[in-house]
Parts: C-alpha cells; structure tokens; sequence
C-alpha cells in the first residue's frame, strides 16, 4: 500500500515574497482588508480614510499608499514571472510525455516486410 506523508512543502521565493507583501500592505493599510475588497470598494474605503486626515497626515498616509502600491506591483511582476516559467516547464513535459508516448507506440508497432 502507498501512503502519502503530509509533510509541508517548502515554500518558494515568489511565495515568501508575496506573504512579506501582502502582510506589509495589510500593516501599512490599516484597516483596510485587502482579502476581501475588490479595488474599487477599497479605493472608496481609502478615500473616506482620507478625507478625514489633516494635511500632515494625508502626506503620510498616500506616501505609505504609494509604497504598498509599488510593492503590488512588484509582486504582479515576479508572479508573473514565475507563471511564465511555470508555463514553459509544463509544456516541455506535456512535449517529452507525448514523445515518450509516441515512442511506446512505435515499439508495439509490427515492422511491414515487403516481399
């Protein structure tokens, strides 16, 4: 019989990269929930924040806004990345189990011999 552990799977780069964002974003935020909000009702959400700063700290708050912002983006861009090369591995496998496929099916075929 074969069992399957539950041991944990390493985390990768882009993962430990997107979990730092995403929980800096959720410190530098607030009380803005990041999970779930679309962008449209967070922008509404941090609008009203806004309204209600002084001067002094509206410049603080969209300076840290900029911040989270460029640090989202930049997470778009490695998980983008890291799609990309997932999607480029996955179809050199999807290449080598067709030609290994085909190979086994080539094996069982029976040579013709012409008289």
């Amino acid at each position: 019989m074969n069992h399957k552990t539950n041991q944990a799977r390493p985390v990768t780069a882009v993962e430990a990269q997107a979990n730092r964002t995403l929980a800096q974003a959720h410190l530098r935020m607030g009380t803005a929930d990041l999970t779930e909000t679309d962008a449209a009702t967070l922008s509404i959400h941090l609008a009203a924040q806004l309204s209600n700063l002084s001067d002094d700290q509206r410049r603080l708050r969209r300076r840290d806004l900029a911040l989270v912002t460029h640090d989202l983006e930049a997470l778009v861009e490695a998980l983008e990345t890291e799609l990309g090369q997932l999607a480029g591995e996955l179809k050199a496998l999807n290449h080598r189990t067709d030609a290994a496929r085909a190979y086994g099916a080539a094996k069982n075929v029976v040579a013709l011999r012409r008289p």
